[in-house]
């Protein structure tokens, strides 16, 4: 099973009020922050350096929001802990339509194998310049907070050639990012986790405690399979569950599983 590794960038665009001190009026400015977690991956580690980050302010251009680099190991930051990667004090307010991150040349990627774990350079793919656009929707406005949550999909962004490991980021917005799935696997230690039909499939690994999440699931009902691996990724026991429903608006909690 291909590995799918999720981890999300938290972008809080936060309006606030400067009041003039010579002038009896108000100036808008808005404030933006961005924060990064992770979903549990099977992953020893993820490391990335990212060098900048600038938001699309529409009819105006792009703003930088951080070009202070930051080394991050996106598998730190599991079970809802998050970091802050970019914030900017001052931003005009308006309608944000695009982010652009990035990334150094300096990333690597360790994981298990048959033989213990490994660590591999990631150059960059051969249609990945350094830098990845994401369209968002992020509205700064005087006295409104929003937020955006972006998606990072590691088994798509890494491609193995021959012994070669590739950098090519695949970044979306989660748009919905209260309701989705979580649950707890326990009888296992390497687990992957997926949920599908017809029109959606997410899917993640659980951490060290059995613990998963998956978010910005629509809503409908799935499909959910659980497939025990041990090592060197060989299938041990698998468990699949029908007709689990998805609410809009909810995280449903499915539990406790045994496999």
């Amino acid at each position: 099973m291909k590995k799918v590794l999720v981890f999300t960038l938290m972008i809080v665009c936060a309006g606030f009020i400067i009041q003039s001190c010579k002038k009896n009026n108000q100036v808008s400015q808005g404030q933006m922050e961005v924060r990064m977690t992770d979903s549990p991956g099977d992953f020893v580690s993820l490391n990335v350096e990212i060098l900048k980050i600038e938001a699309y302010l529409e009819n105006s251009g792009w703003v930088t929001i951080n070009e202070t680099s930051k080394e991050i190991n996106i598998l730190d930051l599991t079970n809802g802990a998050e970091v802050t990667i970019a914030s900017a004090t001052t931003v005009q307010p308006g309608t944000y339509t695009k982010l652009k991150l990035t990334f150094s040349g300096e990333n690597s990627l360790t994981f298990n194998g048959s033989n213990g774990s490994n660590t591999v350079n990631l150059s960059f793919g051969s249609n990945f310049s350094g830098q990845v656009e994401v369209p968002i929707h992020c509205q700064v406005s005087s006295g409104v907070t929003s937020s955006i949550l972006l998606d990072f999909n590691v088994g798509s962004s890494i491609a193995q050639t021959g012994g070669a490991y590739t950098l090519n980021p695949i970044i979306a917005e989660i748009t919905d990012p209260g309701t989705g799935l979580q649950g707890q696997v326990s009888g296992a230690s390497h687990a992957a986790i997926s949920l599908s039909n017809s029109f959606y499939t997410g899917s993640t690994y659980i951490n060290q405690n059995g613990y998963f999440m998956i978010r910005g699931v629509p809503d409908g009902t799935y499909l959910l399979k659980i497939e025990a691996r041990a090592e060197g990724e060989v299938l041990a026991s698998q468990k699949s569950i029908q007709n689990v429903t998805i609410t809009k608006g909810q995280i449903k909690n499915v539990g406790s599983i045994q496999i």
